[in-house]
């Protein structure tokens, strides 16, 4: 009965054998495994890489001892850790396996990045195991700092979550230095709900564009760059109005929620404002240009059905908190009814200029 094969694959995504020892791979066998580790440890006697190749000689010698067929192989990637360095893993993989072939193979790393580098062997050849060799007292440290080091370099989780945090941070920073903690939790939570609702609606990239048009708006002088100004202007006094606003809570209500109610119905509309100053400036610069105005006309009725609606949304919390539940719900009756008046009257101005838009075409 034939023996069954297996190749020990000990990899270095990162090319330190070659980088630091100077050495080619693939490295092949025993005798030229222990030799690569140490020149490797007399280049670089810190290096984790040592640990992983010394490991899998062990490996290697526990199954010839117990009468496996078995190989040693030293495959490294490349410095620029990604796809050049696991193109490179998965070439020197292919070269070693149609010299050798092998029924399995065991996998040997350093790290965490087990999950780069096993899709690459799964698809050449069966994982019995995967050995992941961690420095005993430092195995938990690793871990933590290559999980944390992971998600700041991921842009998706970078751009999500930490733009808000350093928000948090940096607003935390100057409560305690002015001992003003409620109003600028206050304002915390008011950036933290216009991120989330963006977010949300999957609107996150709107600030974004707006700096980026408001560059463009620069360079070629259109009229934006003038309202985005003014959009600025309207959002830091809409702020400090909150801010004002929170000072005007009942001395007996300390509540977070409620601290948040008030500076949003003190700065809702100024944030509308702040709003709307982009789609009109985007609008006078079409009417100067001769371009078609349609859906513009939705959008900027729907901002003020929006602000109508979050205004009196913030009205109607307030006035149940003091006690006035029947005025608090005719403010957010009428909020609402107002909202989709002007929704509707926008959607009809829409379709009316998209109309008139057809109807002048078809007469040219």
């Amino acid at each position: 009965m034939d023996k069954s094969k297996t190749i020990v694959i000990c990899v270095d995504r990162d090319n330190d054998i070659g980088e630091k020892a100077g050495l080619d791979t693939p490295i092949i066998g025993k005798e030229a495994s222990l030799s690569a580790a140490t020149k490797l440890a007399l280049a670089d006697s810190e290096d984790s890489d040592v640990n992983a190749i010394f490991y899998a000689i062990s490996v290697y010698d526990r199954l010839i001892e117990e009468d496996v067929e078995a190989e040693i192989i030293l495959v490294a990637g490349d410095k620029k850790v990604g796809v050049t360095s696991d193109r490179k893993i998965g070439k020197e993989l292919d070269e070693v396996l149609s010299k050798f072939g092998s029924d399995t193979a065991i996998l040997v790393s350093d790290g965490a990045e087990d999950e780069s580098i096993v899709p690459i062997i799964q698809s050449r050849v069966k994982i019995d195991s995967v050995r992941r060799v961690v420095v005993k007292q430092s195995e938990h440290l690793e871990s933590t700092f290559y999980v944390i080091k992971r998600l700041f370099e991921d842009p998706k989780f970078s751009r999500t979550f930490l733009p808000p945090l350093g928000l948090f941070l940096f607003l935390l920073a100057i409560s305690l230095l002015f001992g003003m903690s409620g109003q600028v939790m206050g304002v915390v939570l008011a950036f933290l709900g216009i991120y989330m609702l963006l977010k949300g609606l999957g609107r996150e990239n709107i600030l974004k564009n707006l700096f980026e048009s408001a560059k463009q708006s620069l360079y070629s002088g259109k009229i934006t760059i003038v309202v985005y100004i003014c959009a600025v202007v309207l959002i830091l006094v809409g702020t400090s109005k909150g801010i004002l606003g929170i000072a005007e809570m009942p001395e007996s209500s300390e509540h977070i929620f409620l601290g948040f109610t008030y500076y949003v119905k003190w700065s809702i509309w100024w944030y509308v404002g702040a709003a709307l100053a982009p789609i009109i400036g985007g609008i006078i610069n079409m009417l100067i240009e001769g371009e078609k105005i349609v859906r513009q006309w939705t959008i900027l009725f729907s901002v003020v059905a929006s602000g109508l609606v979050i205004w009196g949304g913030s009205e109607c919390i307030t006035l149940l908190l003091s006690e006035e539940p029947l005025v608090g719900y005719q403010y957010l009756f009428f909020s609402i009814l107002g909202a989709i008046c002007l929704y509707l009257a926008g959607v009809r101005i829409s379709w009316y200029a998209r109309d008139a838009i057809t109807k002048r075409e078809r007469e040219v």
